[in-house]
């Protein structure tokens, strides 16, 4: 099959003989994959800020239709369209119950190789033609009618990351909210926001066009130079609710200095640092509320999915998504612009047609 391969820091490859997964056990399915997304979190082992096994297939962002089913998965049949969030979940252990699906005791994250594991093969990842998907019926969602490939896609991992990243930072109709770093994932935390009333929403990035795009969605921008300044203008003390979206030490910095005292921030980018970017000090002399984590993917949609299938929810792909069809083939170019912050580069989804 056709797809891509991490085989060394900045060394992403395109192979059109790498094997088609099969069945490994009685809880997996197969996945035709139809797109494929290119996340943030993708750039991290491609310019080795975390360490992985080289040669996995990379990405974690799908939608497809199932193909095959093992013996014991009755919930769901071929030719259903799913989507698949980016970690697999068993449903039954306590952090599943509890809604902490991303930290399921059985979990794994789809193309990341671990390489602390040597003696556990890695799971394959989601940028090629077939995905082998372990815990099928509780890992992967089944896409409504009326919700588009695109839709699903965010769906499967940077919409629902940014809604809860907007629910765990305590974000209220009439609240002032703020978004640092205006990624994918970051735009849809602002889109969030506003959809539960969030006013105003500040809006932060260096780049240009990503602040456009967050005015598409009715938020007030700014570089982050200005941003303390500007929100001064727009509250009396800093805003109730913080996310920060970029995963950069200043940009975490510049989070909680937006934030006023009693706030919360929420850090729902992936973190490679060793410290915050502020002290327990700080924290005690603001009465500030710190959340972070990996969302729990699988666990949000239940509540998401039925409101956006619904239309109470809108999912803002004509913002969002600027790559939306790219071959395969041109997998390692992509990578490329996307670690090199091109402008107008926020979103790529992969095709395989």
């Amino acid at each position: 099959m056709r797809g891509l391969t991490l085989d060394g820091v900045e060394t992403i490859t395109f192979r059109d003989d790498l094997p088609d997964p099969r069945l490994e056990a009685d809880t997996d399915a197969i996945v035709a994959v139809h797109r494929a997304g290119l996340c943030g979190s993708d750039l991290h082992p491609y310019l080795g800020r975390e360490v992985v096994r080289f040669g996995v297939i990379p990405g974690h962002e799908v939608v497809g239709e199932v193909t095959a089913t093992g013996s014991a998965v009755s919930g769901l049949s071929v030719g259903q369209r799913v989507m698949v969030p980016f970690t697999t979940s068993c449903g039954e252990c306590n952090p599943c119950r509890s809604g902490l699906s991303a930290r399921c005791a059985r979990g794994e994250l789809f193309g990341y190789g671990d390489a602390t594991d040597l003696s556990k093969p890695a799971l394959q990842g989601g940028q090629a033609e077939f995905l082998r998907v372990p815990l099928a019926e509780s890992t992967l969602v089944a896409v409504p009618e009326g919700i588009s490939d695109e839709a699903a896609l965010l769906l499967s991992d940077n919409f629902p990351t940014g809604w809860h990243a907007a629910r765990r930072a305590a974000v209220r109709p009439g609240r002032a909210a703020a978004v640092v770093g205006l990624g994918s994932v970051g735009l849809s935390a602002v889109a969030a926001a506003k959809t539960m009333g969030a006013d105003p929403v500040l809006a932060v990035d260096p780049v240009d066009d990503r602040r456009k795009r967050a005015e598409r969605l009715g938020a007030r921008t700014a570089h982050p130079r200005e941003a303390e300044s500007v929100a001064d203008l727009m509250t009396e003390g800093g805003f109730v609710s913080v996310i920060e979206a970029a995963g950069a030490l200043p940009a975490q910095g510049l989070a909680f200095r937006l934030l006023r005292p009693g706030g919360t921030l929420s850090i729902i980018a992936v973190q490679t640092a060793d410290a915050f970017a502020f002290t327990p000090v700080d924290v005690y002399d603001r009465n500030a509320t710190i959340r972070g984590g990996r969302a729990p993917v699988r666990s949000v949609l239940e509540r998401l999915l039925p409101v956006v299938a619904a239309g109470r929810v809108t999912i803002p792909t004509e913002v969002i998504v600027t790559h939306p069809g790219v071959p395969i083939e041109q997998g390692p170019e992509m990578y490329r612009r996307f670690a090199a912050c091109e402008p107008g580069l926020v979103k790529v989804f992969f095709s395989f047609s």
